[in-house]
């Protein structure tokens, strides 16, 4: 279980780092939105100083706006200074500021994932330390290769994140873990988005990423982002009013889904090891402020 967070100063960040990793989480990431908040690596390379063990990655790159070398060779650097520890996650993006600020248009879905898909195959093929040339719908490289770096600087696990199909299907080729966000489209604010929760929408994901993992010969990891955590004696009222506060999942949906985290200390944990169990999601993205009761509950984990 990773957690996602944004600094706000280095001193409470190296808490948190320290914390966290104490406490048994795996790892923490950071998002990637160009000109609001924090940039990740630089957060990342601190917290890589106060930590051992603690996995530190993006979640995730803005592939929309970024270049590939560009990100591969950040996510190399970092891993230079956490050896084993870095997990590059990418995705499509979806904030249409994020283009307007360099002049463009936000593209439209299919276009995202389109380019999404180049930009994993590409990342994965440098972060090998192989020469790239590509000319592609989306991308253009031209000999490209990651340079001045350890051997081993580019163990850095990859993470796709989204559910767009092409997504996922690049994700089953490519990547170390898909992570699921039980997302769907954008909203008219530019950042929200619909609430895909219900039990058809995520096994149609998870077939298939299955299916293609099973025709790439590939075993990726699958990861739930957890967008609620509510911890309370009635779990099913919890259900109930998370429903009636988010539009689309019924009371049902919202209390089997892998993107809300609801009950005692002692549910959650229960609740997690039968996603395990039932739907093979065993890895898990929390935002800080479940961090508290995430702690009793990874510790109930261990017993």
């Amino acid at each position: 279980m990773s957690v996602q967070a944004e600094p706000t100063d280095l001193e409470s960040w190296l808490a948190l780092a320290r914390r966290v990793e104490a406490a048994g989480f795996s790892g923490l990431v950071m998002g990637d939105h160009p000109g609001s908040g924090a940039a990740p690596w630089p957060a990342l390379g601190a917290a890589a100083a106060v930590t051992r063990t603690l996995r530190l990655g993006t979640r995730v790159a803005q592939a929309g706006v970024r270049e590939p070398m560009h990100v591969a060779a950040d996510a190399a650097s970092l891993s230079m200074l956490a050896p084993g520890r870095v997990v590059l996650g990418i995705g499509a993006g979806h904030t249409p500021r994020e283009w307007q600020d360099l002049g463009q248009d936000r593209p439209a879905a299919r276009d995202r994932a389109g380019r999404l898909a180049e930009f994993v195959e590409v990342v994965a093929r440098l972060l090998r330390g192989e020469t790239v040339s590509r000319d592609g719908r989306y991308l253009s490289l031209r000999d490209s290769r990651l340079e001045g770096f350890p051997a081993d600087a580019g163990r850095v696990a990859i993470t796709v994140g989204g559910g767009h199909p092409e997504i996922l299907r690049s994700g089953a080729r490519h990547a170390d873990v898909i992570s699921l966000s039980g997302l769907g489209a954008t909203l008219a604010d530019g950042h929200h988005h619909e609430a895909r929760w219900s039990a058809a929408d995520l096994h149609r994901q998870l077939d298939l990423i299955r299916a293609e993992a099973q025709r790439a010969r590939t075993s990726p990891v699958i990861e739930a982002l957890v967008q609620r955590v509510t911890i309370t004696a009635d779990r099913a009222a919890a259900a109930g009013e998370i429903s009636r506060l988010v539009p689309g999942p019924s009371a049902q949906d919202v209390a089997q889904s892998p993107f809300t985290l609801l009950g005692t200390h002692e549910q959650i944990a229960h609740q997690l090891r039968r996603q395990a169990a039932t739907l093979g999601i065993t890895s898990y993205v929390v935002r800080e402020p479940a961090v508290p009761d995430l702690e009793r509950v990874l510790a109930l984990l261990r017993e």
